[in-house]
């Protein structure tokens, strides 16, 4: 992807990344995901370029409006092939009340499913003795609730957002907030693909627009892990995230990939590191580009945190260190 010609220290960072690439597409079915942080999975930290002013990229703008009935916000930015381009995206007050509200779980959605759970154990153990059963029969009735314990407990938690994963840790569930998000967010898609018309871009082209706009038009900040009594795991849902004009990195990068799922062509996989997010896009790297290999095929790897304007194969230098890092990384497909 000649997105634009590098600076000869860029040039040695790029050979660096080479090199790490072939490493990095040889066990990418083994690498470690972050260890948990009191039960919740948390990601969020910058690309490691924070001192670019901008990002090294081009003026942004951003204006975000808000009145009784209605949010919208509006970006100018500029792609990597030096086009400026503008976005908008604009929600009823009230739809955009109801998608907040649909995501993050609470204490009290939990507590209920863990009611539920103690009643039917009591119920299993009333409903036992009635009928004289043996304590390897009720042991089995046992069972049988907290199995559907765990399947509750779940199902909750993906409707939130979320799922359960090992150790009973609680993760942002990203390849399901992708998949929730794309058609949600297809009107701010549209708006991209009305530039790609209109500018005749091809697709290194309309993901090197939705990349620049949401590493350098929105702000990078961290969200709060718990806001109002919910909890967040410290992302913002897609739509939010534009319409406040901020997120980190895995916000950002649920954001990318709601955008870019639009595209049927389009396939994505969420990278995960200690600590951080990115995601790779099925393209044919090109020299110098950073990637990895998942079933057997290439995944440029891309950097929506931000600020620093870095075009897809190019990643910040912090984030280089922790893709070949003793934890390594987990890859999630967005498809």
């Amino acid at each position: 992807m000649a997105w634009r010609n590098p600076s000869a220290a860029c040039c040695a960072v790029l050979l660096a990344g080479a090199a790490l690439s072939a490493r990095l597409g040889l066990t990418a079915s083994e690498r470690m995901l972050a260890r948990p942080v009191s039960g919740q999975m948390l990601f969020g930290q910058a690309s490691g370029d924070d001192d670019r002013s901008n990002g090294g990229g081009p003026r942004t703008s951003q204006r975000i409006q808000k009145t009784a009935s209605m949010r919208s916000a509006q970006y100018g930015f500029q792609n990597f092939n030096k086009d400026r381009l503008d976005v908008s995206y604009q929600i009823a007050e009230k739809d955009f009340q109801s998608y907040n509200e649909s995501f993050g779980y609470t204490k009290e959605g939990i507590n209920e499913v863990k009611a539920w759970r103690e009643t039917a154990r009591q119920n299993a153990y009333k409903l036992a003795l009635k009928q004289g059963k043996g304590q390897a029969q009720l042991d089995a009735a046992v069972a049988d609730v907290d199995r559907e314990y765990d399947q509750r407990l779940k199902a909750y938690l993906a409707s939130r957002g979320f799922r359960l994963m090992k150790d009973k840790v609680v993760a942002v569930d990203m390849p399901g907030v992708v998949k929730k998000n794309a058609p949600l967010i297809k009107p701010l898609s549209l708006a991209f693909e009305k530039i790609a018309s209109e500018r005749r871009y091809r697709s290194p082209d309309i993901i090197g627009a939705a990349l620049s706009f949401v590493q350098t038009a929105m702000y990078y900040k961290q969200p709060d892990p718990i806001f109002k009594e919910k909890h967040t795991g410290g992302v913002l849902p897609p739509i939010t995230a534009v319409i406040v004009g901020w997120g980190d990195c895995d916000t950002k990068t649920g954001l990318l990939g709601s955008l870019l799922s639009n595209w049927a062509q389009m396939r994505m996989v969420g990278v995960s590191v200690p600590g951080h997010y990115l995601m790779g896009a099925l393209l044919i790297p090109e020299k110098g580009d950073l990637f990895l290999e998942y079933e057997g095929l290439q995944y440029v790897l891309i950097e929506p945190a931000g600020p620093a304007w870095l075009p897809p194969g190019q990643v910040g230098e912090e984030t280089n260190i922790l893709l070949s890092s003793r934890e390594g990384y987990r890859i999630e497909p967005f498809f």
